[in-house]
């Protein structure tokens, strides 16, 4: 299991966390472009990824993008020691940049999910640039814009790229509205304003329903959402007593929501009823026509309760990141503000419950 990570600092560093033994091997690398903000890795290959990035032009800070190669060496658990990662870290080496500066700093890069690596989105101030990668990836060209036009100086704070739709679907984030954007027309589809009482930090898509999405924000809420009709949530959340930073779908199982807050916690909650599997299966219009007997139907009426499942209080700091394995859908990873990683497992009783 790999997570990527960075702590506003000219260094990547990847965690690698052998599940079997429970050991966690940390590696080291060189970002020498300046203070990483955002980090976005390949769907398409494990040793590409992309950074936003501060660095000082003229006596004045702009943010940057740029795409990046692991060294051609480089893989988890080759060096003698972790130690040796840290005391002689090797560099990144630069594919190209992602030069938005026509257009503003740069917030940050979204990859095209479950693509091959070649398309990905910036957002730069209140623009939406859709890049094009070429074959070696080592050059980027623009291939189509959209501006967030309004009173005042609207800027994008992030954006969560959807994985349905054949991949033309973009949500976007800005003070405390949420947009929708067809990327095939680079046009607005919906618009939610006032999502969140103060700024959204974070939104993501349903990976089973293909209208659903996630949002959190400074009002300590999350909220839930089915973009056809963006008049009220379908649910909202309010565990979290301070602004909540990250919010998550469990890849495999979407009725597992993780969220983290800057109250120190991390929870993981059982949205049941707005999932996928809203019975504890999947069911469809065809399975229920299909004479199942009355014991049956009768079962499958009533669909199971919403919950907090665990709430996790390992941090004592900010906890700003939350996100699940790629590779585990049961293991997940959250960052605190003082540094400090924490890898959990969802309860087996809850995981057992899902299988069986």
């Amino acid at each position: 299991h790999l997570f990527f990570l960075s702590l506003l600092s000219l260094q990547i560093h990847i965690i690698d966390f052998d599940d079997e033994n429970n050991i966690i091997n940390k590696n080291v690398l060189l970002h020498q472009a300046g203070e990483i903000w955002h980090i976005g890795a390949s769907p398409a290959d494990k040793a590409v990824l992309t950074t936003c990035y501060n660095k000082t032009c003229d006596s004045r800070v702009v943010s940057c993008a740029a795409v990046w190669r692991m060294p051609s060496d480089w893989e988890t658990g080759s060096h003698e020691s972790p130690d040796d990662s840290a005391h002689n870290p090797k560099s990144l080496e630069l594919l190209c940049h992602l030069d938005s500066s026509t257009h503003g700093n740069a917030a940050c890069v979204l990859w095209e999910p479950m693509g091959d690596g070649k398309r990905m989105i910036s957002l730069a101030d209140n623009h939406a640039l859709l890049w094009d990668l070429q074959e070696s990836s080592t050059q980027a060209t623009v291939s189509s814009t959209a501006t967030l036009e309004g009173k005042g100086q609207l800027k994008f704070t992030m954006g969560k790229w959807s994985p349905h739709h054949n991949c033309s679907q973009l949500a976007t984030a800005n003070d405390t509205t949420v947009r929708g954007w067809d990327l095939r027309t680079m046009s607005q589809s919906y618009c939610i304003e006032n999502a969140h009482g103060q700024l959204v930090r974070d939104l993501d898509f349903n990976p089973n329903r293909q209208y659903y999405l996630a949002s959190c924000g400074d009002d300590c809420k999350v909220k839930f959402w089915d973009v056809r009709n963006v008049q009220e949530p379908i649910k909202t959340l309010e565990e979290h007593s301070h602004w909540v930073w990250s919010v998550r779908y469990n890849h495999s199982h979407d009725q597992l929501v993780l969220t983290a807050s800057s109250d120190s916690r991390l929870i993981l909650s059982n949205m049941v009823s707005i999932s996928s599997e809203p019975f504890g299966h999947l069911v469809d219009d065809e399975e229920l026509s299909e004479g199942e007997d009355n014991h049956q139907q009768d079962k499958c009426k009533e669909p199971l309760k919403d919950s907090v499942v665990s709430t996790f209080e390992e941090h004592e700091d900010s906890v700003y990141e939350a996100e699940w394995s790629s590779a585990d859908p049961w293991l997940f990873a959250s960052l605190s503000y003082d540094g400090r990683l924490v890898i959990n497992r969802v309860p087996r009783a809850l995981k057992y419950r899902i299988l069986l």
